[in-house]
This record gives structure tokens, sequence and C-alpha cells, in this order.
């Protein structure tokens, strides 16, 4: 019905809690904010999700004396307070990484991973239909005991199906796996795990997506074992129990990762990701239509030359897919975003005033002139250029958001309606008009004053006279000369009003310096008797550097203890080996039984930054 929910965590001057707040349906202001999570202890990883009748449910982890635990709080059906925490996951080990789905008839099934002793394995408890705030089921183990589990996801169609996805480790590669619970088995059980990705190459990062009609898409990143990691995705169809084989997505030969996936109503499914191109990460997203068939070829969204990462995308209910992303410059960060399909909106031009001239618009499609009205797909951003006829001056926009009289930039979140004024210049007076063009920024001046462009592109001047223009590039970009009434060169151009004159300046952005590739694979480690021997492959020159660490407790509080560390310089692309001597106190404890020890791996490229893949591995018992 439109209400919203927003949930975070929040300092309260001692721990962090989790909070909430929520916007009735056809309200425009938000609630106060209330406290989800108990105070004394931290909690984080909040995740919301919202029933068809309004039924809202927050799940996050929270610390419990020594261990993490994940929790939950309900606000029933039209109930404006949420209920209590409840404790999922059980007491006495760490639990991480909950996720949280809700089916049309209201079961809400909630999955996590949790420390059973050894390894972290996937669980998963679920809150029947009808039971409003009610007890959520015992957890159920999805992953086999033995080997350690990351990144679960959950995603429920229509009819009540749902499926757990994460990424699993088989005692050589990590493998992307599912299990799935039928229709209308609410508290139901979850069938046997099932491999979606191949074995032989890490698999990491899956996500799923289901359409209304019951298709289930997951998708994740594979290392293809020859240079770097690609994109692939696997579908069940509607009404199928079986998944499809692995379609690869994106292009092999650079590093594809960190990816997403929206589904249409229609069932169009939309996997966006960012890759290395050779010398920064673009966006790309490739899109399999309604029905059975295949994903479309890879689509750059960002352009060349630019630093793109952290692709989100959304899937509105007319099917149009927007995706955002970060995208850096040499001085900044901003978001960019690219938009497909959707319904048109109206953009309609009006001139007036004393004068005449024409208007024209990129995209194309306002040519007035002739068409002064046109549909332009939603979020479009529409760029309107107007141009005075002769013994006329262009004189300034009005009208959805535009003034001055340089360029008139409009975005179609809705009709909008833009008017372009033009005047009669006076007799032995003539126009000069200054446009801007390329892909960089920038502003021109003239001397003496009148055009500052800027807002003010256009002056009207007496006959025979003569004014200089100055460009001045802004911050990342270069200035790369004139073109119009006799103007060229990077220096001012002298323009005499003989008649009627038009000047463009051109700008290009700066292209930012690239930056070093940080991604690398999960390391590869042999575990000998007195060290570890890790194979890292790196792409480029750098840092590499292991800490491995252990929990041990101490006067009854768990503590971590230094195991080894190691560090080692790559002058080029390719494999480092690194050997991590184990301490005596470790040897020694090994001897006793076996050891769960964390091992992180850090590669800091020349000249770039740093970044950790962060591993558990099982040392067994060695006399």
């Amino acid at each position: 019905n439109g209400a919203t929910t927003v949930v975070w965590r929040r300092w309260d001057g001692s721990k962090y809690i989790v909070q909430a707040s929520t916007r009735a349906a056809g309200s425009s202001t938000f609630g106060g904010a209330v406290d989800l999570s108990t105070a004394g202890q931290d909690a984080e990883s909040q995740q919301v999700a919202i029933a068809a009748d309004g039924a809202t449910t927050v799940v996050w982890r929270r610390l419990e004396g020594l261990n993490v635990i994940v929790q939950a709080s309900t606000r029933p059906a039209g109930s404006s307070t949420f209920g209590g925490a409840v404790d999922l996951s059980a007491a006495g080990r760490n639990a991480f990484d909950p996720q949280v789905a809700v089916a049309a008839d209201g079961a809400t099934t909630v999955v996590w991973r949790r420390d059973d002793g050894f390894n972290f394995i996937v669980q998963a408890s679920t809150r029947p239909a009808g039971s409003g705030s009610g007890t959520f089921g015992a957890a159920q183990d999805l992953s086999a005991a033995g080997l350690d589990t990351a990144a679960p996801q959950v995603a429920v169609a229509v009819d009540g199906v749902t499926t757990v996805v994460w990424s699993s480790w088989n005692g050589v590669n990590s493998i992307v796996k599912a299990s799935t619970r039928p229709a209308g088995s609410g508290s139901g059980t979850f069938g046997a795990a099932e491999d979606l990705s191949a074995e032989g190459q890490d698999a990491l990062g899956p996500q799923v997506a289901v359409a209304d009609d019951g298709a289930t898409t997951v998708a994740w990143s594979r290392n293809n074992g020859v240079d770097g990691r690609i994109v692939q995705a696997r579908t069940r169809p509607a009404g199928s129990s079986t998944f499809g084989v692995a379609e690869n997505l994106s292009a092999t030969g650079q590093n594809a990762d960190h990816l997403q996936v929206a589904v249409a109503v229609d069932g169009a499914i939309t996997v966006v990701w960012y890759r290395w191109n050779g010398s920064a990460f673009i966006v790309q997203a490739s899109t399999r239509a309604a029905g059975p068939g295949t994903f479309g070829a890879a689509e750059n969204l960002s352009a060349t030359g630019q630093w793109a990462s952290a692709p989100q995308v959304a899937v509105g209910v007319d099917g149009a897919a927007t995706v955002v992303w970060e995208l850096d410059g040499p001085t900044y960060s901003r978001i960019q975003e690219s938009t497909s399909g959707g319904t048109p909106y109206s953009l309609t031009l009006t001139r007036s005033g004393a004068g005449s001239g024409s208007v024209s618009s990129s995209p194309a499609g306002i040519d007035c002139g002739l068409v002064c009205s046109y549909g332009f797909s939603l979020s479009t951003s529409v760029t309107l250029t107007a141009a005075p006829a002769a013994g006329s001056s262009f004189t300034g926009w009005s009208g959805s958001g535009c003034s001055g009289t340089s360029t008139c930039t409009v975005v179609m979140s809705e009709a909008r309606a833009v008017t372009a004024e033009f005047a009669v210049v006076p007799p032995g007076s003539f126009n000069l008009a200054v446009s801007k063009s390329g892909t960089g920024g920038g502003t021109v001046s003239s001397s003496p004053a009148g055009i500052n462009c800027g807002s003010d592109c256009s002056e009207t001047l007496v006959d025979g006279s003569s004014v200089t223009l100055t460009a001045t590039p802004a911050a990342g970009s270069s200035f790369t000369g004139w073109s119009g009434s006799g103007c060229s060169g990077t220096s001012t151009c002298t323009v005499t009003m003989l008649g009627a004159r038009s000047v463009t300046a051109e700008f290009t952005a700066n292209a930012p310096p690239p930056k070093p590739s940080n991604v690398f694979p999960t390391p590869t480690v042999k575990v000998g008797a007195s060290a570890l021997v890790s194979s890292v492959r790196v792409p480029g020159p750098g840092t590499v550097t292991q800490i491995v660490t252990r929990s041990v407790k101490k006067k009854s509080k768990s503590v971590k203890i230094t195991v080894c560390k190691a560090t080692r310089k790559a002058t080029k692309a390719g494999t480092v080996k690194l050997t991590c001597k184990l301490s005596s106190a470790t040897r020694k404890a090994r001897a006793k039984g076996s050891l769960r020890i964390s091992m992180k791996t850090t590669f800091a490229p020349t000249g770039g930054l740093p970044a950790s893949k962060t591993q558990v591995v099982t040392l067994k018992r060695k006399r």
C-alpha cells in the first residue's frame, strides 16, 4: 500500500543498536526512530522484508555474551509497534549474514550461517503463513557439516517455493549450492543441497531472483582457471525442479565480480556486474527476455576510461530496468545511472518573445521548428539547445528548472514543459551566441563583459564592435579548441560583429589515472607440519601479506592470538607463494587436537588500494 520502512544501525554512545522508521501509506513524513535490538551489546547486519498484508520483519545479528546470534523483530499487520527481539540461531556459537524473505501468503524465512564448532554451516528458520508475529520454527541445517560456507541468500516464489543459495568449500574449491523447499510447505523441510557451479575452480558471491511464474535464476562469479573471474548463471524454469546448464554472461580475459540480479514482472532477468577491461573497472549488464532462451551479449553501461564499481539494479512494474553505480573521477565520486525500457513521458517545448529561432534536443526528438513535443523514456536526460534566427537573439529558458541562455537539461521523471524566449535584435546590432561541446566542462567569458557561459551564453552587440572570448576549463577537463566565426586553436577568440556570430568552445574530460587492480582469487593453501604454504594469484606488482590467527580462551574470554605472519613482494602479475611458519605454541596445541584458524591475505597493488580475502582452515591434529 506504499508504506515504507527503513532500518539501520546507530551508535547509542556505547554500542551499536538496530533502529527503524516508517512512513505510513499516504504520508510524506517518516515517524520517529524506534529501537529494535536491546541496548548493551553491539548489533549489525540488519535486513528488512514486508509481507503483502504489511507485516514487517527485521533481522540482524547481535553479540550475546561471548557469541553473536541472529535475532528478529516483527510488526504484525495493522500494528504500529514492533515486538520484542527473538533469538533465531541457537546460543553458544557465532552466527552471521542473516537474510530474510517473505512469501505471498506471509510465510517468512530467515537464513544465516553458524559456527558448528568446526565450520560455518547454512541454517534456516521459518515462521509459517498466518502466524502474524508468532513463533519461528527450529533452525534447519541446509549445508553439510565439515565444510565452510559463505554468502547465503534467499528468495521466495509467488507459490511459496523457497530457494536458498550459498557458496561452500568442498575441500578443494568453493562451489555454489542451492537448497529448495517446495510450495505449500511453510515450515516444512528444505531438500538436499544441489551443486550449481562446476567443480575445479572457486565460485563465489551467489545471488538469486524469482519471477512471478516461479522461474528461478542464480548467478555467481567463478574463476575460469586461466585469466580471471567470469559471471555465470543457471535458471530453473517455471514448473521444473531442475536447473539448466550454466551460461557465461561476462567475457573471459578479465575479472568480473560483485554481481546483482533483478527480475521483471514478465520474467525478464537482468544481471549486472563490474569487470576489469585492462585499465579500469566498467559496469556491464546482460538480459534474458521473458520466457525460455539465453542471456544476451554483455552491454557496457559505464563509459570506458572511467572507474566504475558497486552496481545495483532494480526493475519497475513497467519492466524498465535501472542500474546505478559509483563512478570515481580524478578528485570525486558520484552516482550514475542507466535506464532501459519503460513508459515515455512527454517533453513539450514552447517558443515565446518577439524574436524567432529554433530548439533541438539530444537525444534527438525535439526539432522546434517542426516538432515541439516528444516522448522520452523514464529517467532520460534531455539537453535542449536554442538557435536564434537572423535578426533575433535568444534571451533565456523558463520551466522545468531551466534558466539562462546556455543549454537546458531536463530529466524525464514526469511530463515536462520548457519555454524558450527569443527577442528582436535592435537595428545596427547583431547577436553573438556561444555554445559548449565535448565531454568535459568549463566556462566562456567575454571582454568587454556580457558573455558568462556558464548561464549567459548570448549577447546583443553593436555592428562593427569586437569582443574577445576566453575559455576556462573546469577541474578535470581541458579546453581543446574553438570553432565557428573564424575562431580556432586554444588561445582567446576575437570576433568582429559584422553580422550575427556563433562560436563553439569544446572541452574534453581528462582521463582519470588508471588504478591498479587489487582483485585476486581466494588463495589455495597447503597445510604442512610446521608451515602453511599459500599460492596467491595477483594481477600485477605489489605486496602480499598474510596474517593467520586463532581464538583461544583466557579467563573465560575468547581472544585472538597470532599463529604466523608472512609477506612477499610481487614484481609482476602471476602466482606468489607465501610460507607462513606456525608458532611453537600453535604446533604444541595442534599436537593435542585439531585447530581452526583464520587466514587473512591482503594484496596491496603498487600505487593502488589494498584488498583482502579471509578464509577459515582446519589444522588436523599432528602429533
